[in-house]
């Protein structure tokens, strides 16, 4: 055995074109595969960041049912935890708020339209980043009195602009009428469709008192150290409460909707790759089978000198396991390089793609490659059983040679 590892690892050095072409072949095909699910990975990452922490935040205290009815009925009291405390024991939450959302008929002189009323504390811009950028006006101040912000497309159909006045009119928490008048303090550009079209955002005492909810609230919003994480955190914090009057959720159970498109998404990309790996599999098959039928001479002569079928089949096979394993250790080195390199230096997106992205409600500019440990692993894995599949018929091919046959097919 130790004589035709020699004889294999000799052979492999001295026929190093077929060599070249083997590892040239898994080189090319793990560092497309790894360049292609780093991108993936990495937009996924951009995009459930960016949609986690624009609005809906990495976890959220509700109260239980409030997710599916989204009622002023399910409010939290603000005196029925001591929540400071029991957040401060968490280490892993970085910032918290309170918000207290409704539904009210916005009316300004010229028209009306139904919104989505979002009281906000003044830590919200330590948790989201939706009250982040204006088209007009600027953002509020802790002490500003029934002073409100606009989304751009609500204050285009209200007609509205900074300085106007509006009435917003709402039923309370028990049912009660309330209405009162605002002025407009800013106009946001988030850039998303829904933030903007439907959202009015006021202080949260301004929410309090125009739905009647003084000392209640209906969303606990937390930021975390990784919202990767955030189901194991949220486990975490429902197991402190120990309470069934409360629900505590992550952004994925918050937004259903995006984990269901980055599923189909990822499904569909898998799907490309499969095919993929199929071509590259015929690519390495091809490569190997011709570094052994450019030997049959060789074979043959090795045969008729006196070496036994078995031997000369593991013989080849030791030479494109040597190969292979060469190939993946310096496709590892490369890809692992320039993923190093890409993941801190996003690449600029044109234009039309931001737009692109814009349309789907996703602000995004730039091509994000992601260093996870799962982007080399699946290239490495899936190309390394190709590799290995691939070597079965010239194996089985060289081991059935006949010493005649195969210097006369020579």
């Amino acid at each position: 055995m130790t004589k035709l590892f020699k004889m294999a690892r000799r052979n492999v050095w001295r026929n190093r074109r077929r060599t070249l072409i083997t590892m040239g072949a898994v080189l090319f095909s793990v560092l497309i595969i790894t360049l292609t699910r780093s991108l993936q990975y990495g937009t996924y990452d951009a995009i459930e960041s960016y949609a986690a922490r624009l609005f809906t935040g990495d976890v959220q205290v509700q109260r239980a049912g409030y997710q599916e009815e989204q009622t002023l009925a399910y409010a939290l009291k603000e005196d029925e935890q001591d929540w400071h405390a029991m957040l401060a024991a968490e280490p892993w939450v970085e910032a918290y708020t309170r918000r207290l959302t409704g539904f009210a008929l916005i009316s300004s002189d010229s028209s009306s339209a139904g919104a989505m009323v979002v009281g906000v504390d003044t830590t919200e811009h330590r948790v989201s980043s939706f009250i982040h950028k204006f088209a007009s006006g600027t953002n509020l101040a802790p002490d500003d009195d029934h002073r409100i912000l606009l989304g751009q497309t609500l204050a285009s159909n209200l007609s509205a602009s900074v300085g106007d006045t509006v009435v917003a009119l709402t039923q309370g928490y028990r049912n009660e009428m309330g209405a009162d008048l605002y002025v407009v303090k800013g106009i946001l550009d988030s850039g998303n469709a829904d933030v903007d079209r439907g959202m009015v955002v006021m202080s949260l005492s301004d929410a309090q008192a125009l739905f009647l909810m003084l000392g209640r609230f209906t969303q606990l919003v937390l930021r975390s150290d990784d919202f990767r994480r955030d189901g194991h955190y949220a486990a975490a914090l429902l197991g402190r409460l120990n309470d069934d009057r409360y629900a505590v959720l992550g952004w994925d159970t918050l937004m259903p909707e995006l984990r269901q498109m980055i599923v189909l998404d990822n499904a569909s990309g898998a799907i490309f790759l499969a095919f993929m790996l199929i071509l590259i599999g015929f690519e390495i098959f091809n490569a190997t089978m011709m570094s052994v039928m450019d030997r049959v001479r060789e074979f043959g002569i090795m045969q008729a000198m006196g070496m036994k079928p078995y031997q000369l089949a593991l013989l080849v096979w030791m030479e494109l396991t040597i190969k292979i394993v060469l190939a993946l250790a310096l496709s590892m080195a490369v890809c692992g390089g320039l993923l190093a390199y890409l993941s801190g230096h996003p690449i600029p997106m044109s234009e039309s793609m931001i737009d692109m992205y814009k349309e789907f409600g996703f602000s995004i500019d730039a091509l994000v490659f992601s260093g996870r440990a799962q982007v080399f692993l699946e290239p490495l894995i899936s190309v390394a059983l190709i590799a290995a599949l691939a070597t079965v018929y010239p194996v089985v091919r060289v081991w059935h040679f006949a010493p005649m046959a195969a210097l006369l097919e020579a």
